[in-house]
């Protein structure tokens, strides 16, 4: 150990260049897994808090429905099951229905969500999206369009609208409803499509007293899609405890186009792991066969005094290992110091054209960076592994040479 120690800093100029060949591509996985995880943090919370929620039990779609969602006709059965279940942090009964929605000679397909105002707080926050008017109450009989509707329609707080349900499973209903508020929804799509009533006035337009299309339900402990063990667990419990015609749904089931997201950001953080983690065993395999090269006569003279090939193999391991070793946990500290810089000051807040674009697809506009202690050993400990797989090559060329050749090597 000292003498690998004593000739690293013999040439401390190849050794800091080892060093940050280690130390770069550690650096910039762990960034790249602090802004992956800040994408995918946000699609899940905004998923999850505004729409579908961790899970969802629907009822089982037995002929097409177009873009309806089949309805549960009574989910008193559904709910009783729920209650068996441990790990259940929040539930609620939803109504969502395609209709048109009319005001004068202005018209727009909507869907009209019909919720209990009192429990949609965990996965809306309606309450604080709220820009002008009010919320519903269970007794409401109004209903809360989005900025984008209002502005679409030409739509004021006080105006009545007109509703027009067209479910396949329901009877065609139709009622006029004053709007009481105008939220600001997290994604444009949303605030143009998605009306809120309450259930008992959803219900009313279905014809149904008791009609229903999901049960929203949140598990107790779930942050993120990195917590798939625990949903897993719940929609398994969930599944043997339903009743028959009623299914569960993940979120991903729900949302298969950030399933697709992630199924390619995985690759790619791969690949770029793959190309970083190269460009350093080069330069890794470069400056120790060098080294190897420049201290041939020493190492020959070493053979001859009677030290075996394999330790010689091992001192060079050895120097390598304290390069990448330090390369990497160096990298480490930097890349988890920056983002808990970025984190101090409130994130990254991104503006113009790329903050709307980030609203268009429902995501906040401002990157909170994380990255998980599993994630950075994985960095380290891959790229110390890659290191010294690359110095293993010039250690092995080493232990092969022979004494008297090696003595008579003209530097």
């Amino acid at each position: 150990m000292k003498a690998a120690i004593r000739h690293l800093m013999r040439n401390r100029r190849r050794t800091i260049l080892t060093l940050l060949a280690v130390m770069i591509p550690v650096y910039f996985l762990v960034i790249m897994f602090g802004f992956a995880n800040a994408n995918l943090r946000d699609m899940f919370d905004t998923a999850t808090r505004f729409d579908t929620g961790h899970l969802q039990i629907r009822a089982v779609e037995t002929k097409a429905t177009g873009s309806a969602i089949p309805l549960i006709r009574d989910p008193s059965d559904a709910l009783a099951a729920l209650d068996t279940v441990d790990g259940i942090e929040w539930s609620t009964v939803r109504l969502d229905l395609p209709a048109l929605a009319s005001v004068g000679e202005r018209s727009q397909t909507i869907y009209l969500r019909g919720v209990v105002p009192e429990e949609i707080e965990p996965i809306g926050n309606m309450a604080a999206r709220i820009v002008d008017g009010e919320f519903l109450t269970s007794d409401s009989t109004g209903v809360v369009v989005g900025e984008e509707l209002a502005e679409l329609l030409k739509l004021e707080v006080g105006d009545d609208m007109i509703l027009l349900g067209a479910h396949p499973d329901a009877s065609l209903g139709a009622l006029r409803a004053p709007i009481v508020g105008i939220y600001n929804a997290p994604e444009t799509t949303i605030g143009r499509t998605v009306v809120y009533a309450s259930l008992g006035t959803a219900r009313q337009l279905a014809r149904s007293d008791t009609a229903a299309t999901a049960i929203v339900v949140r598990v107790d402990g779930v942050e993120g899609p990195w917590d798939t063990a625990k949903l897993d667990r719940a929609v398994a419990d969930l599944r043997a405890a339903l009743p028959a015609g009623t299914e569960v749904q993940d979120w991903l089931e729900l949302i298969p186009m950030i399933a697709t997201y992630m199924g390619i950001l995985t690759p790619a953080l791969l690949l770029m792991g793959v190309i970083f983690f190269a460009l350093g065993a080069l330069v890794v395999l470069n400056t120790v066969y060098l080294s190897v090269m420049e201290r041939t006569r020493e190492l020959g003279l070493i053979i001859s005094l009677g030290a075996s090939r394999a330790r010689v193999i091992r001192m060079i391991l050895v120097e390598a290992g304290l390069i990448a070793v330090a390369g990497a946990v160096y990298g480490v500290l930097v890349g988890v110091g920056l983002i808990l810089i970025i984190e101090a000051f409130g994130g990254i807040p991104l503006w113009g054209s790329a903050a709307k674009m980030l609203k268009a697809i429902g995501m906040s506009p401002v990157l909170h960076l994380s990255v998980s202690v599993k994630e950075t050993l994985l960095a380290a400990v891959a790229m110390a592994g890659v290191a010294m797989l690359a110095a293993w090559l010039p250690a092995w060329k080493a232990s092969k040479l022979e004494p008297m050749e090696a003595m008579r090597y003209v530097e």
